[in-house]
């Protein structure tokens, strides 16, 4: 029997032959260049395998009319630490914190990024954000959306998924 996380290295090798949104890299690409972000900031394994799974919703299962931050997240749960998941979950909410509380945060969105703020709530209200900041892990969620937005570079060198494979297989639980 195929463990979780084979299953999910599979599916993110599956997504390389997908698009990632509105933007010029596949799935696959984009999330190994936001975990490779993560790792060249001296981020632990926990956010780095939040930034290499944070859109595994996109990807891995179908499409809801949830967003795939909630689909993603719910799916990782009860495999991987609480951190990860919460990371996962939120990234779509850091991008609308951000853009609350740095003027000049929404005028360097892509397009994509910008479409999908509006389906995602838009930018947060002042209570909003204060209490987005005031969780544990806010500092966290927001470097991740940061690498996110970074990592839509074309032809970008970064490590194989075989070679963050460890990583995903001590993070991930059977």
């Amino acid at each position: 029997m195929t463990g979780i996380a084979d299953r999910l290295l599979d599916a993110l090798a599956r997504s390389g032959a997908r698009r990632y949104g509105g933007e010029v890299v596949s799935e696959l690409e984009h999330a190994l260049q936001c975990a490779e972000l993560a790792r060249e900031n001296a981020a632990d394994e926990e956010l780095q395998l939040a930034c290499l799974l944070h859109d595994v919703g996109r990807y891995a299962i179908d499409q809801s009319a949830r967003g795939h931050h909630e689909v993603g997240a719910d799916l990782l749960a009860p495999w991987v630490p609480e951190r990860v998941a919460w990371c996962v979950r939120m990234h779509a909410d850091a991008k609308r914190y951000l853009c609350a509380t740095e003027a000049a945060y929404v005028d360097r969105l892509s397009p994509g990024s910008r479409h999908t703020l509006r389906l995602q709530g838009g930018v947060m209200s002042a209570d909003d954000a204060a209490r987005f900041a005031r969780h544990r892990w806010a500092a966290d969620a927001v470097a991740l959306r940061r690498w996110d937005d970074e990592a839509k570079v074309v032809g970008k060198s970064t490590r194989t998924l075989g070679e963050w494979a460890a990583l995903v297989r001590r993070g991930v639980s059977r």
